[in-house]
């Protein structure tokens, strides 16, 4: 996986209302799943970078908006070291993604839809206090 860019996720409080929307305005059909017990509406994009929108009832959303997940191979513990050295901080440390299952409960998603393979995830925030991802498979 070469992309600097991996995943994104755009908040939303009125999950079906933001469904309908990106479904109507963009004509993208979506793949509903639920990882870590959060809704995610998947914008189905063969070959291409995709994300999702996520249901969220806190106000982080209002705070941070889009978020961007950047690749963080090969050693995501490197780049969290190189966040806090330049001023930033981790808002939420190195985590496996599990728990993924499809909105209906049947399917188990074994990988993750970011490069289907198993991978870890972490929040941070940037020397200006925006949120970012980073996204590793180690």
């Amino acid at each position: 996986m070469a992309d600097f860019i991996t995943w994104f996720e755009i908040p939303t409080k009125d999950f079906d209302r933001a469904l309908s929307f990106y479904k109507n305005v963009f004509n993208k059909e979506m793949d509903i799943f639920i990882f870590s017990g959060i809704r995610h509406g998947v914008f189905k994009l063969e070959g291409q970078l995709t994300g999702a929108i996520v249901e969220t009832k806190s106000k982080d959303s209002d705070q941070h908006g889009v978020v961007i997940y950047f690749n963080a191979n090969p050693d995501m513990s490197e780049i969290i070291d190189l966040v806090k050295e330049n001023g930033g901080k981790l808002l939420e440390p190195k985590t496996l993604i599990r728990n993924t299952r499809s909105a209906d409960g049947m399917a188990e998603i074994p990988k993750n839809l970011i490069d289907g393979n198993i991978g870890y995830y972490a929040y941070i925030e940037d020397c200006e206090g925006n949120k970012m991802g980073l996204y590793s498979n180690s």
